[in-house]
């Protein structure tokens, strides 16, 4: 299955449908409100890496703009569903080329039936292009059709516009308007031009073409917009605007070649359950859409289509989206790791504001990798709580390593590691080195930190946090010798540059097996110093529930429970399962936490079916797996309206990957074995290693690592 498909216009139900339907391209990205205004409505376009920073606020990624902006009356009557509902109603999003389809059977008090069909696309080969088309068709009798269309710049970011009017000309049925963003920092350049059959006229207050006509039953209108975004470019730059006569269709031709490239080498086939099929197409399709498909200042935000995290970037994006394009589109993978290595500054900065060394990556970050972590909550009711995880959540710098380093063994890319990767895998690693504090009982400590389980914060020796400090120390080790053999003297002269001696891989060694991680006879890991002796919560007596733990119990109260919001000590065990002889304690592990896990983030279900599957209990992970898709496909935490999560997406995507086929690498080569739920006969799928596309397909019988078929070189 490849589209997305709503068959009924429920109102209640818009601002989270307005999500679902985000489509993006990698340059641009527009939440699906409808064409047509809508009361409560949240109407956005977004360009990757455009953040401007309001007065007085932090950076956000402003919407620009709106390209989708469509009036129109019949008969004098404003086209709304909500002040006359639809006789009838569907809107479907291919992913086969990122077209959003909505057809709408309407008819006013006073008017003739009509059927409007409205189509949207942001073309994935032409990243600066948005186009749109409306068809009115009459149906029943002669309507009068009233137009209006254009760029509509009265658009929030959430509540105020980030981008301010300096100037504008008229060019025919069309115009090119420049505007300057809040904060004065950057320039936006917007080239729009209007086809119709029918008569247009400026309106140049509203920047927009209004036109009038009437239709005969079986007489059709259509109206197609052409809109581009230019940031910072020369006011000569070509718009790129298709040529006068350039249909919807043209568009979308090409369009759907360049997502067929795409989709060659991240084809996920389930035989036997269409739904779950679905949920990893779209998966797949929100974060190539998300993706920028070259070097800018862009990354891949927390939210797509909404202003949840204001499109900061998290450590979601290393551990749960970048892996996944490593595998299949590595390319933008590589986009990722070059935001995380131009963020290498800020990253220095903040390490150097907390009396440290190398480089302590920004918990949320922007157009550069300084820290934008708000310090306290901003709630419309109640008090303001202090944020600790801009200072404390120091587990991002080794999940960026990690990220760094997974991109390195698939790919196999020597420069990269060499200009980039190694370096910030050593920076992290001094880093650590200065943060460690060793207290005279033969083990390295970190103290006051918060793990992945963000209920209990000011806790010492997070074992996530520690575990990934011990690998990345390791890690820069391996990295130093893997330079030297590859050229002589360059690990050297990276150390060099760094400013530390020859012996640091050997301290690095050493110090990593001193670092605390403690756990019971059993090989339960704890989760953190004192986890053990916490209160025990039955979460099953706050069932049925639909809130998170933190809403039903307080912060407070939690600090003394072992709930946990999240997969914290298993996502670890999943991460580095050969670290600390993690695959053989697994079993205690799982029986221990996940009794104990609130499932209260939209990270925790996916990591969960993933180590499910992992441990040979695959219909357990399916249950866990629809679980995920379900928080955005039927907004099941009921914040679907701040935008898709994206991690969730990509959590999804592991799963099927890492989990249910068991992909994965040995001695160097990509192997599958299958551990498929009951109800799959066959999964098919394609990734890349090593420069090549590859396909295996995964059966209940190949449970043992099988071999996978290389399909060409690309």
């Amino acid at each position: 299955m490849t589209s997305i498909v709503e068959d009924r216009y429920v109102r209640c139900q818009a601002p989270w449908r307005e999500a679902l339907f985000t489509i993006g391209n990698g340059h641009l990205m527009t939440r699906g409100a409808f064409e047509e205004p809508r009361d409560g409505e949240v109407r956005a376009t977004f360009i990757n890496g455009a953040f401007v920073t309001p007065p007085g606020e932090l950076p956000l990624l402003g919407a620009v703009p709106d390209w989708t902006d469509f009036r129109f009356a019949v008969d004098g009557e404003p086209f709304d569903l909500d002040r006359h509902g639809p006789a009838g109603y569907r809107r479907v999003l291919d992913t086969s080329d990122g077209t959003v389809t909505r057809i709408v059977l309407w008819r006013g008090p006073h008017t003739g039936t009509i059927r409007a069909t409205f189509r949207r696309m942001l073309p994935l080969d032409k990243p600066h292009l948005a186009v749109l088309e409306i068809g009115l068709e009459a149906l029943t009798d002669v309507v009068e059709i009233k137009i209006e269309t254009g760029v509509n710049a009265k658009v929030g970011s959430p509540d105020h516009p980030a981008w301010k009017p300096v100037d504008s000309r008229d060019v025919k049925n069309g115009g090119v308007d420049r505007y300057r963003s809040i904060d004065d920092a950057s320039t936006l350049g917007i080239h729009w031009r209007v086809d119709a059959n029918l008569d247009l006229a400026p309106i140049n207050a509203h920047r927009a073409m209004r036109g009038a006509t009437s239709l005969a039953p079986g007489q059709r209108l259509i109206v197609t917009k052409f809109v581009t975004y230019h940031v910072d470019a020369a006011s000569d730059i070509d718009p790129g605007l298709p040529a006068p006569g350039t249909t919807f269709d043209d568009v979308a031709r090409s369009a759907r070649a360049a997502w067929a490239n795409r989709w060659r080498s991240s084809t996920i086939a389930i035989d036997g359950d269409p739904e779950a099929e679905l949920a990893l197409r779209y998966a797949a399709f929100q974060l190539i859409g998300a993706a920028p498909p070259s070097n800018t200042e862009a990354g891949i935000g927390a939210r797509l289509g909404g202003f949840g995290y204001r499109h900061h970037v998290f450590w979601d994006t290393d551990i749960f989206v970048a892996p996944y394009f490593t595998m299949t589109q590595p390319d933008l993978a590589r986009t990722h790791i070059g935001y995380r290595f131009r963020g290498l500054q800020g990253a220095r900065r903040k390490a150097a504001r907390f009396g440290r060394d190398g480089a302590f990556y920004a918990w949320e970050s922007a157009g550069t990798g300084d820290e934008v972590t708000p310090e306290w909550s901003s709630p419309v009711n109640g008090e303001p709580v202090r944020i600790w995880t801009g200072e404390l959540e120091e587990h991002i710098t080794g999940d960026v390593a990690w990220c760094a380093d997974h991109h390195w063994r698939w790919t196999g890319d020597s420069a990269l590691l060499q200009a980039e990767i190694a370096e910030m895998i050593l920076d992290g690693a001094k880093y650590w080195m200065s943060r460690v504090e060793d207290d005279g009982d033969g083990l390295l400590h970190l103290r006051n930190v918060i793990g992945p389980d963000e209920y209990h914060i000011h806790v010492d020796d997070s074992f996530y946090t520690n575990l990934l400090a011990a690998w990345q120390l390791r890690k820069a080790g391996d990295v130093v010798a893997t330079l030297e053999q590859m050229e002589r003297g360059s690990g050297h002269a990276l150390l060099d540059r760094l400013g530390l001696d020859r012996a640091a891989p050997r301290r690095f060694a050493i110090a990593a097996d001193r670092i605390a991680l403690r756990s019971r006879d059993d090989g339960v890991w704890e989760q953190h110093e004192g986890f053990f002796g916490l209160e025990s919560v039955d979460l099953a007596l706050f069932e049925p529930r639909v809130r998170a733990l933190y809403d039903l119990l307080g912060e407070e109260r939690l600090q003394r429970t072992a709930v946990i919001k999240q997969a914290d000590v298993l996502m670890a065990m999943a991460l580095l399962p050969d670290e600390a002889a993690n695959t053989t304690r697994r079993a205690p592990n799982w029986a221990y936490y996940e009794p104990k896990v609130d499932h209260g983030s939209s990270l925790s279900l996916s990591f969960h079916a993933l180590l499910a599957a992992q441990m040979n209990q695959p219909d357990l992970a399916y249950s866990m797996f629809m679980g995920a898709a379900a928080i955005d496909l039927k907004d099941s935490m009921g914040n679907g309206h701040d935008g898709v999560h994206t991690a969730c997406q990509g959590g999804l995507l592991l799963t099927a990957l890492w989990g249910f086929a068991g992909l994965r690498l040995e001695a160097g080569r990509p192997v599958v074995s299958g551990r498929l739920p009951a109800h799959w006969r066959s999964m098919a799928l394609s990734f890349r290693h090593g420069g090549q596309i590859h396909e295996a397909e995964v059966t209940h019988a190949n449970g043992a690592p099988g071999p996978i078929e290389r399909k060409e070189t690309s």
